[in-house]
């Protein structure tokens, strides 16, 4: 069975006769576009004429500027010594800058459309209609806009700007490599090999792993602090300069959720705190360690997990049957990822450490990268990549406009998925196994919630701190310590965490994505609280969820929820989610 990815229908290659096609046709659609709206925008007449026209246009080279960059991009991060790949990256983001700047004047033409008028012309134009949220929430969103020069600028400056550094970490890291004594013999391993061993079996492998990757990162620290100065300062202008009041602002809006609600999801996690400070307590007791956990055994195994490791093939079957489980269309969906090698797991230099998924929405496809090894947490990887395809396969038949969602449902939907195998892996294994595996789901949990809220706080500070000017190598650590502590408590010893870890977090380093940190935190509790509903109501349940995806990119959050009768204001919610987890520690720790 092989683990490496086909390609082939999106394009055949960077030369193909199809690729050098659309190269040129989204440069034609791309001008005419720029062209339309320098001709069209002038005045608020016919305007559900002009909405309608561009709409059209936008979705047209949407479509196709969209295919073409997910296949650089897809061959970039299966392949980071690709310099073709970065080049064309490269143009197309220069290509749709002209584009952008299309839709920034129409959003700020928009802005001069009365709100009667707007929704008078979404009730008299079904095209509109099937538009009607993406209209309304460009309208609002235009308020956030400079001038159309301005916006060019900027647009075309992240470019060599925020988007540069970005690449610059992501190669600097996929490419790092870093000598070190495994099992009596010397290695030279990548940054992703070191962190996989963090799941090893032997404590002295595992220690040597940790010591390893801090040695690693303070090789690349001073390189790492420019890049995330970098990015940060520009991001923090750049939403200065839009009225945002904070990049944190700017992220809300962006994924469609009120302050109120993270604040209250936020309250029930802090509170949640010693719950998993007394998972933590009894895994470092499990080990055999005096007192807390060194951070290096935080993802070490315990109990009896399978010696061989897991074959490829035995993960997909297990994968399609708990889908199945769920839904018959859900199981087939996975088979035909698999079937149609829409994966690339095989672990090799060059690849990032890092599960994802592309979806190329235009040819009703998604590719996604992960790096199997064999081991429980492979499949789950898996299972949560394949989650957020067949999320967006529930999209099919929307418009381009219409199919973005915001980033905590998009990982609701794959956390949903790693429920799914979960449990079956539960059902399945051998007793001794079965400890193993709820053991590792409590591990998963905590680095959703525990690790990713001390990524919350670090990043939270460091824009705060960044006001005042750049961050040196040792602020940067003294943050990320202050952070970690504030998370893990006295569960874990501090002395064990390297304060490096800023620079192992590639969220910190993704232009135009800050704080991908509490959304996790947002899937994983909100998938809880649906897998739930799904244990009580079965099969009914299926159809309304489906619903809810389908749903999920023309809705806020708090709209979406309610599809599913909950109520994301509401605290008593977000701690009844957690309570299923603190359900969990309670029989790891032998209470129950």
């Amino acid at each position: 069975m092989q683990l490496t990815w086909d390609l082939s229908s999106i394009y055949p290659g960077f030369h193909s006769k199809s690729f050098l096609r659309d190269r040129r046709h989204v440069e034609e659609l791309t001008g005419e576009l720029a062209a339309w709206a320098a001709s069209q925008l002038q005045d608020v007449q016919d305007a559900s004429g002009v909405m309608e026209q561009f709409l059209k246009q936008y979705n047209a080279y949407k479509s196709i500027y969209l295919r073409l960059f997910s296949y650089a991009e897809l061959v970039f991060s299966a392949d980071s010594s690709n310099a073709e790949a970065v080049n064309l990256m490269d143009e197309l983001e220069e290509v749709s800058s002209g584009a952008e700047e299309a839709r920034v004047s129409f959003s700020k033409w928009l802005a001069g459309v009365g709100a009667e008028e707007l929704e008078a012309s979404v009730l008299d134009n079904a095209y509109l209609a099937e538009h009607r949220f993406y209209l309304h929430e460009l309208q609002m969103k235009s308020r956030h806009l400079l001038s159309a020069e301005g916006q060019a600028v900027i647009a075309r400056m992240q470019s060599n700007g925020s988007k540069a550094w970005e690449r610059l970490y992501m190669r600097t890291l996929s490419t790092l490599r870093v000598d070190v004594q495994i099992d009596g013999k010397d290695r030279i391993m990548s940054l992703a090999d070191l962190r996989n061993l963090a799941y090893d079996s032997d404590a002295a492998v595992r220690k040597a792993a940790a010591a390893a990757e801090g040695e690693a990162c303070r090789i690349v620290a001073e390189q790492s602090a420019a890049c995330i100065n970098a990015v940060t300062g520009e991001a923090a202008a750049v939403y200065e300069l839009r009225g945002y009041t904070s990049p944190l602002h700017k992220v809300l809006e962006a994924s469609r959720m009120d302050e109120a609600t993270l604040e209250v999801m936020l309250q029930a996690i802090r509170e949640s705190l010693p719950v998993f400070h007394r998972y933590y307590t009894k895994k470092a007791e499990l080990l055999g360690h005096p007192g807390a956990l060194p951070f290096y055994d935080i993802f070490a195994p315990v109990g009896r997990e399978s010696s061989a490791g897991i074959p490829y093939a035995e993960a997909q079957a297990m994968i399609v049957s708990g889908f199945s489980s769920f839904s018959a269309e859900l199981g087939a969906f996975a088979q035909k990822v698999f079937d149609q090698r829409w994966i690339d797991a095989e672990p090799r230099s060059g690849k990032g450490s890092f599960g994802m998924c592309v979806d190329i929405i235009p040819i009703g496809e998604s590719r996604m990268i992960t790096s199997f090894h064999g081991n429980y947490i492979d499949v789950s990887v898996l299972a949560h990549e394949i989650g957020h395809a067949y999320h967006s396969s529930r999209l099919a038949g929307q418009s381009m406009v219409n199919t973005d969602y915001p980033v905590p449902v998009a990982e609701t939907a794959s956390i949903f998925c790693e429920s799914l195998i979960s449990g079956e892996l539960l059902q399945n294994a051998p007793a001794g196994e079965a400890a193993a595996i709820l053991e590792r789901s409590l591990a998963d949990a905590g680095y959703y919630i525990v690790d990713f809220y001390a990524r919350y706080c670090f990043e939270s500070s460091l824009y705060e701190r960044r006001q005042s000017g750049n961050l040196s190598v040792d602020e940067l650590n003294a943050l990320m310590l202050d952070s970690m502590t504030a998370a893990y408590g006295e569960s874990v010893l501090p002395d064990s965490i390297h304060p490096y870890q800023w620079i192992s977090k590639a969220g910190y380093y993704m232009a135009g994505n800050e704080f991908l940190n509490f959304p996790y935190s947002f899937g994983l509790l909100f998938s809880k609280g649906l897998y739930a509903q799904y244990k009580k109501q079965g099969q009914p349940f299926v159809s309304r969820y489906e619903q809810f995806l389908s749903a999920s990119s023309t809705r806020n959050i708090a709209d979406a929820a309610r599809l599913m009768d909950i109520d994301v204001h509401s605290l008593a919610f977000w701690r009844d989610a957690l309570q299923l987890i603190a359900g969990d520690v309670r029989k790891f720790a032998g209470a129950e």
